[in-house]
C-alpha cells in the first residue's frame, strides 16, 4: 500500500499558456511541443513542463504530491523524471515565499500527472526502484 510522504499546494500564474516544475540542481533539459494540442505534459532532466491550451494569463491552483510507491487513483498522463537535487519548486509562483517540495534526494522519478478542473493540476511522483538517493539515474518501470 502506498504512503503519502509530503503534499504542496500552491498557486501558479500560467504565463505564455504554460509553467514548470523545476530541480535547480542540475540543467533542465526539455523541449515542449507548443503546437501539438494533444499534449500537455513534458518532462526532462530536472524540469516537468505543463502547457494550457487557454492562451490567456491566469492562475492555476497546483498540488505536488510524493510518494513511497504508485499512489492509487486515476492519471491521465505518466513520465520519468530526472531529478539532480530532489527538491522541487513550482513555477512561476503567484506567492513568491511558496515552499519547495523535498522529495528526499536525487533520482529518477516516476510521475503520475492530471488535470483535476479547467485550471487546477496534480502531480504525484514516487522514486524508481534503485535510483533514490544514490542517484544512478537508471529509469525502471
Amino acid at each position: 500500500m502506498a504512503n503519502l510522504l509530503n503534499r504542496l499546494e500552491t498557486t501558479v500564474l500560467v504565463d505564455h499558456q504554460s509553467f514548470d516544475l523545476l530541480d535547480d540542481g542540475g540543467p533542465q533539459e526539455a523541449v515542449p511541443v507548443f503546437g501539438d494540442p494533444s499534449r500537455w505534459l513534458f518532462t526532462g532532466r530536472n524540469v516537468i513542463t505543463v502547457v494550457s491550451q487557454d492562451g490567456s494569463p491566469h492562475e492555476a491552483a497546483v498540488v505536488v504530491e510524493l510518494w513511497d510507491a504508485p499512489p492509487p487513483g486515476p492519471s491521465q498522463d505518466e513520465a520519468l523524471v530526472r531529478l539532480d537535487s530532489g527538491e522541487l519548486e513550482v513555477n512561476p509562483l503567484v506567492e513568491p515565499d511558496a515552499p519547495w517540495l523535498d522529495l528526499g534526494g536525487p533520482g529518477t522519478y516516476r510521475l503520475r500527472a492530471r488535470r483535476t478542473g479547467d485550471r487546477s493540476y496534480l502531480f504525484q511522483l514516487w522514486p524508481v526502484a534503485g535510483s533514490g538517493e544514490a542517484g544512478n539515474g537508471t529509469p525502471g518501470g
